[in-house]
């Protein structure tokens, strides 16, 4: 009885007193409201509330409005990303104004398996707001980065639908690019922890994304493995605490060409025919090439004629996006939810791209200690385009042939396809690509489809130890991803029929339309069967991966002490399968299945996996926020190598100095606001090498026929080794990497900057021999060695000013340049390097070389004197009788190469090879970027300037001379009988002589004081200074307009933010160094696809 009595006693006094201290914390505390704006006034919607040393706290509403119980003297920090944050010990103060933090030294930044206050960063990372890319209408993620961080070079992502960009950090396809297998310059990709591609990161939503870091140096040694070509790591977006926010963006506009080629009219290509078909014209003696030279009668009747099928066939696109997120939650769950849609029209027949993106994750507080997570998340996209294998397999043949195809010849006569044969009119094709017609391949169903879906599970689970004041800021986290990606090709190729027009009208029987004598009847047609692939075929692929880490993280502040720390173990594997399969012949009616073709079927599959498992660890410590450290290591084993050689590590170690909290700096620099020193060094390493390359796989092959005998003597069933050698001895490459920066702002902040130099030593690069270097009794392909050495080297610099003019106008200019170069010391070098070559110690960007032309013969007078003064014997294959005039004059430069590598003197043989000399020392070294941005009350504005100089290049190619690669294996001459040239031809080409016909019209002038050579002769497309113009590029990239709804009007509707916006993409090239302006820089490589621009409008409104 007594027992149980004490025990009640003691329960009554444990009650009691919890009773005591809650009302004594009850009448200590007080409740704090208020109101929190910006400097316009404006309420700031989701602002943290967070009572200094706790835990506890919130966020304001969308009127900024908050409420919080505070113990007594206690402290309150407001915090907004991207403002100045502000500690309050008046609580009896209602209103908080934030101001705008130029530098947001207090914003974290999102670092390799963590984030770390961006004052206390030692390494190269630069961060990209989405709030800068969302205007922007591209496909995919990459390309809307394009100028915004130094150091990070894109390509791609601008042309045909559907089209990938590419991004390089700081040169890594240097040393990427000596190896044939697997070789990758691509940064690594991580997805929120998960190790991704480069197509998954393309295809992210913008709208979903949160932020996005790019490491450049030592930093991304805590990635290990592909780490060597820098990192991307992506922060998508989770819930945040309060009411249910739904949010759309849409996007609705068009894309266009920058420009098409500017084209020689019907007419004018005529002309240009006539006078390199005649170059070499004997009027008394060949009367076949009089048969091919357009008439005076037909010339007249070309005036009239434009069939400009490019501009016939292209259209600009519709293009529109759509994105519908929703995300809120407690204190104990968040979530977010969304979904968005991408779609672009091709400009040309049946192209199409389309993708659909959702994203759906839930964050879960299950007690104060222990919280969890799952996001799922996917990609689905499909791909259209026309099946072209007529003439080649190019994906712009369909574009290429449109563009270039003579502007006299129609595609249709009386609804028959009509096959380009040109004014000689062979029964057979000079060329294959004669017979692809654009029309009859869109209309026939004959087309690739690809569909692609990605699909990805992020689930973690993390435990803090906070309870005990020994293990206060260690956390325990593990986290498992999966992800499916599945690739499915449809391809559809069948046979069609063209027409070959036999009588054609005028006077040389040249032109298809025209005249009055036109023999319509099916007669006079004869039927071209074309074979465009004629099969079926299959191709699937499928990639299965998983990656599980735990992670144990530390961070605790004692005093003026920061430390944190990481450890972490991480296994993943990956598994990809892949199979195809093909039937010749369907039917004319197929189905698209195996059972529409009576050919033979064939197929191929194969399987490939590899796996990692890692140890990272890394230690921050920081003193005063002045005095900066970090070391870092991971280890890393992975299954592209032989077993001895899993395992390679890799450290990095960082210092940094904020000189600016130095109190003697702020004495005697207080013109300087901020400044820090920062420095770091570490090893990277690649796996760049195909899987299993350390083992030799065998194959049992089928007969091949004899091996030595008769035509009777068989081998009967044989054992195949691989096409590749093996390697058992291949090892991770080594990457070490050494960075300075200095980051410092002025003028109250206004003026800030960040300037970055760089070191790589690369060594152990993966490298292939080839030539001479392998002998073919070897018997398959040298496979990729640990053997090159190459240093890259560089400098960045990124200035931004931001200022205000009056209460409402506030502006900011960004400027991003950068500079790279290096040295390959140690390559599979050949016996002998030509002039033009690699040569050790050199940069692999070898330069622009061509020959030096000197000007063009004019006269038969300039060659005897040219073959006489210089003693020329051979002249790029052709004695002194093969020289005409209209043909460039190139100068001998230097005669053959002695074994010990040096030069001969001239020797009066020009050479293709031996006779270059260097037109630029590499292609434009220099670049900018130039990012504006204003707002004025509800308007904003922001625009992007680019400029690339420093070097030369040609015009292109195909522009210069009809033969070309498309054209391979036909002469010039031939090649111009179906090839259409630029506009600056016209009027312009040499011809030695005029040609008249025999009622003595003239059909070719005489144009001895022309421009350009004569088209007829191979020798004048190569690449010479004659040729030269400049590289450099200057344009207008994107611009947007936007304008903010007032809230007090749109508020009354519910509607919390709305935000229209004007962007146009691509929009101004500068400066133009084509002859006739014949092609804008800006719209790529001339024949293919072009680049686009777009116009867009938008919409941005969150309920």
């Amino acid at each position: 009885m007594k027992m149980k009595y004490k025990i009640s006693s003691f329960c009554l006094s444990i009650l009691m007193t919890f009773m005591i201290v809650l009302s004594a914390q009850a009448q200590n505390s007080q409740t704090f409201s208020g109101v929190v704006v910006d400097e316009k006034n404006e309420p700031v919607i989701g602002a943290s509330i967070k009572v200094v040393g706790t835990g506890t706290g919130t966020i304001t509403d969308l009127d900024g409005k908050f409420t919080l119980s505070v113990p007594a003297k206690g402290k309150v920090e407001i915090s907004y990303l991207g403002y100045s944050s502000q500690v309050v010990s008046d609580l009896s103060q209602k209103e908080i104004v934030l101001k705008e933090d130029a530098l947001m030294l207090e914003e974290t930044v999102v670092v390799g398996y963590g984030v770390q206050k961006k004052s206390h960063l030692t390494g190269a990372i630069s961060t990209v707001a989405l709030d800068d890319v969302k205007d922007l209408a591209a496909t995919d993620l990459g390309s809307s980065l394009r100028g915004l961080v130094s150091g990070v070079s894109i390509s791609g992502g601008e042309g045909r639908p559907g089209e990938k960009s590419r991004i390089v950090i700081r040169g890594s396809d240097v040393s990427s690019s000596f190896s044939r297998s697997d070789a990758n310059a691509s940064p690594l990709y991580v997805i929120d922890g998960f190790i991704s591609t480069e197509t998954e990161f393309n295809n992210l939503e913008p709208t979903m994304v949160e932020n996005i870091s790019i490491l450049k140096d030592g930093a991304a040694a805590v990635y290990g493995v592909r780490a060597g070509n820098g990192a991307v790591i992506v922060t998508t977006k989770r819930g945040v605490v309060g009411k249910p926010k739904v949010s759309y963006s849409g996007q609705f506009g068009v894309a266009d060409a920058v420009s098409t080629p500017k084209m020689l009219s019907a007419y004018d290509y005529g002309k240009i025919w006539n006078g390199a078909r005649a170059a070499t014209f004997d009027q008394q003696q060949d009367a076949t090439i009089m048969r091919d030279l357009f008439q005076a009668d037909e010339l007249e009747m070309m005036k009239g004629l434009n069939y400009d099928l490019l501009d016939q066939e292209w259209k600009a696109a519709f293009t529109q996006k759509h994105s519908v997120n929703i995300n809120g939650g407690t204190e104990n769950a968040t979530y977010f939810a969304g979904i968005a849609y991408n779609s672009q029209d091709g400009n040309l027949g049946k192209i199409k791209y389309d993708r659909w993106n959702y994203r759906a994750g839930v964050d879960v507080k299950l007690n104060k200690w222990l919280k969890t997570s799952l996001q799922i998340s996917g990609d689905y996209g499909e791909n259209r385009k026309a099946y072209n294998k007529v003439g080649g397999s190019s994906p712009d043949l369909d574009y290429n042939t449109l563009l270039t195809r003579p502007r006299y010849i129609p595609d249709y006569i009386g609804g028959r396809p009509i096959a380009a044969y040109g004014p000689t009119n062979s029964e057979k094709p000079v060329h294959g690509s004669q017979d692809y017609h654009y029309g009859v391949v869109q209309n026939s169903d004959n087309h690739t489809e690809t569909m692609n879906q990605n699909m990805f599970i992020n689930s973690a689970i993390e435990y803090d130890l906070g309870w005990n004041e020994i293990t206060k800021g260690l956390k325990l986290k593990f986290t498992y991803s999966k992800s499916i990606s599945t690739n499915k090709s449809n391809e559809k190729g069948t046979k069609y029929v063209l027409s070959r027009m036999i009588d054609r009208t005028g006077s040389g029987k040249h032109l298809y339309t025209g005249g009055t004598e036109i023999q319509n009847e099916d007669s006079n047609f004869g039927i071209v069967n074309i074979d465009n692939g004629n099969q079926l075929v299959r191709r699937f692929d499928r990639s299965d991966r998983y990656q599980m880490s735990f992670m144990a993280t530390y961070q605790r502040t004692f005093g003026d002490h920061d430390v944190s720390g990481l450890f972490g173990i991480e296994k993943s594997e990956s598994e990809l399968e892949d199979s195809e399969a093909a039937k010749a012949d369907p039917y004319s009616f197929t189905n698209g299945q195996s059972n529409g073709a009576f050919g033979d079927p064939n197929g191929i599959f194969s399987r490939t996996e590899s796996g990692n498992l890692s140890y990272i660890g890394r230690v921050n410590y920081a003193y005063m926020n002045k005095y900066l450290v970090e070391f870092l290591i991971r280890s890393d084993a992975s299954t592209k190598f032989a077993p001895s050689n899993y395992w390679g590590v890799f450290p990095s170690l960082s210092l940094g100095w904020t000189m600016s909290e130095e109190k003697w700096f702020r004495e005697s620099l207080k013109g300087i606001n901020h400044m820090k020193l920062r420095g770091s060094i570490g090893l990277m390493g690649r796996d760049n090498i195909a899987a299993w390359q350390w083992r030799r796989h065998y194959s049992l092959q089928a007969d091949k026929g004899p091996i030595f005998g008769g035509i009777d003597s068989n081998s009967g069933s044989t054992i195949g080794i691989p096409n590749d050698d093996i390697n058992p001895n291949a090892h991770w490459d080594k990457s070490y990497k050494m960075n300075v920066g200095v980051d410092f702002a002025v003028l109250q902040n206004r003026l800030s900057a960040t300037l970055e130099g760089y070191v790589f030593w690369d060594r152990d690069v993966f490298a292939q021999r080839s030539g001479s270097q392998v002998p073919s009794t070897v018997g398959a392909r040298a496979t990729d060695e640990n053997y090159g050495k190459v240093n890259i080297y560089g400098g960045e610099l990124s200035i931004n000013w931001r200022d205000k003019i009056g209460k409402d106008f506030k502006y900011s200019i960004g400027v991003n340049t950068d500079y790279q170069d290096n040295k390959v010391l140690k390559m599979h070098w050949p016996d002998m390097i030509e002039i033009d070559g690699l040569h050790p110690g050199g940069r692999k960007d070898t330069g622009t070389w061509g020959l030096e032309a000197m000007g063009m013969f004019r006269s038969y007078q300039d060659i005897e004197e040219y073959f006489d003064r210089y003693n020329i014997t051979n002249y790029l294959g052709l004695s002194k009788s093969q020289v005409y005039p209209g043909m460039l004059i190139y100068k001998d430069v230097r005669g053959k190469q002695n074994p010990d590598g040096s030069w001969n003197a001239p020797d009066g043989v020009v050479d293709l090879k031996d006779d270059k000399v260097k037109i630029s020392n590499r292609s434009n070294p220099y670049g900018l970027a130039v990012n504006l941005k204003a707002e004025y009350k509800a308007l904003s504005f922001s625009a992007q300037i680019s400029a690339n100089w420093g070097g030369y290049g040609f015009v292109p190619t195909y522009a210069r001379s009809a033969g070309h690669s498309r054209t391979s294996g036909v002469s010039a001459r031939d090649a111009l009988s179906f090839i259409n040239m630029p506009s600056f031809w016209a009027n312009d080409m040499f011809v030695y002589e005029e040609v008249r016909d025999e009622n003595g019209n003239v059909l070719v002038e005489q144009n001895l004081n022309a421009q350009y050579p004569n088209l007829s002769y191979d020798i004048n497309k190569h690449a010479s200074t004659f040729w030269k113009v400049s590289s450099a590029r200057v344009a207008l990239r994107n611009l947007t307009i936007a304008y903010a709804l007032p809230k007090q009007l749109i508020n009354k509707v519910g509607i919390e933010s709305c935000r229209l916006n004007f962007t146009g993409q691509n929009l101004l090239s500068f400066y133009n160094p084509y002859p006739d302006n014949f092609m804008d820089p800006m719209s790529g490589e001339y024949g293919s696809y072009p680049t686009l621009r777009r116009f867009t409008l938008g919409l941005n409104v969150s309920f």
